[in-house]
């Protein structure tokens, strides 16, 4: 391997504030990698989304697609080829950060740990083996990605300890759902992950089937399909359930039925009444009057909202 076309890359130039030493970031690629990248002082945590490459170093070349997962860890080199719409996540942390300091607490326990932190190779090669989440735990993953990316962007008070906290809920879920790859694949979920997050944003939108699908890249049937098979509903069902939360947050701060209605995303305020009835058991004049008094929570109302798979 020529060392004089390495780059050299350090967690001090990545970590965007060092009172915590971890970035995370969406990378998206055009072209093959000419250059090979060492990691000299980090951590890095693949995560693929979309497409394929070829990760390669000097002992192997493997190829790689949407749902897979591997760990590099400090002092090793690689580069990517043989690029078709590839884009994954990747986290950039120090590894004493996975040390909780509790022995009754530690990563090790769980069951993909050494699928992830039992290197192959040696040197500037090592790195884990290719690992598959399936569709669902990568929603997941992207979800808590995200946090973390807006935490450690934005500063605001607690963001250090809040990004911490979920940095370690993405590795306990990853090490509780992945597998050797192939074994499970996803090749959708960051398809399906975006039509949610459009959906959260303006769940008071009137969305059409086609528009989200078109929105995400996917036929018609493959995006219906794929996306009930991640969340447990169809769209136009998730969809529901999304206004119908809004509207019991909103009840519960006596706002007037026609108002929830409307700002919730139903234009008729008659049928709006209907399907919360039939959703929760209560009208929504029940549910501002039994929350009021104490008969009702937040939490049992929005129970009753999730779906059964």
């Amino acid at each position: 391997m020529d060392v004089r076309i390495q780059k050299y890359l350090k967690g001090s130039k990545h970590f965007r504030n060092p009172k915590l030493p971890l970035t995370v970031n969406l990378q998206g690629y055009r072209s093959s990698m000419t250059s090979w990248h060492r990691h000299e002082d980090f951590y890095e945590l693949v995560i693929v989304c979309s497409g394929s490459a070829r990760n390669e170093n000097r002992v192997m070349k493997e190829q790689i697609h949407a749902g897979n997962v591997y760990l590099m860890p400090d002092k090793t080199v690689h580069r990517y080829a043989d690029i078709k719409n590839f884009r994954h996540y990747n986290v950039l942390f120090d590894p004493s950060l996975l040390d909780t300091g509790h022995p009754d607490m530690s990563l090790e326990t769980l069951p993909g740990y050494k699928n992830l932190f039992e290197f192959r190779f040696s040197g500037e090669e090592r790195c884990s083996q290719i690992n598959s989440v399936d569709e669902q735990a990568q929603t997941r993953l992207i979800a808590v990605l995200e946090m973390i990316r807006n935490e450690t962007g934005l500063w605001l008070p607690g963001w250090k300890e809040n990004a911490y906290f979920e940095f370690m809920s993405m590795m306990v879920l990853l090490l509780r759902s992945c597998l050797p790859q192939d074994s499970r694949t996803g090749q959708n979920a960051f398809q399906i992950s975006s039509a949610i997050q459009m959906m959260e944003k303006d769940c008071t939108k009137q969305y059409t089937l086609r528009q989200l699908a078109d929105a995400v890249h996917m036929s018609q049937s493959c995006f219906r399909h794929h996306f009930t098979r991640i969340t447990g509903l169809p769209p136009g069902e998730y969809l529901m359930n999304l206004r119908l939360r809004k509207a019991i947050l909103l009840l519960t701060i006596a706002n007037p039925v026609a108002e929830t209605a409307r700002l919730a995303g139903f234009e008729d305020s008659n049928y709006f009444a209907r399907i919360i009835r039939k959703r929760t058991g209560f009208s929504p004049k029940d549910i501002q009057r039994k929350f009021l008094s104490g008969e009702l929570t937040v939490e049992t109302l929005l129970e009753k909202l999730h779906p059964v798979r």
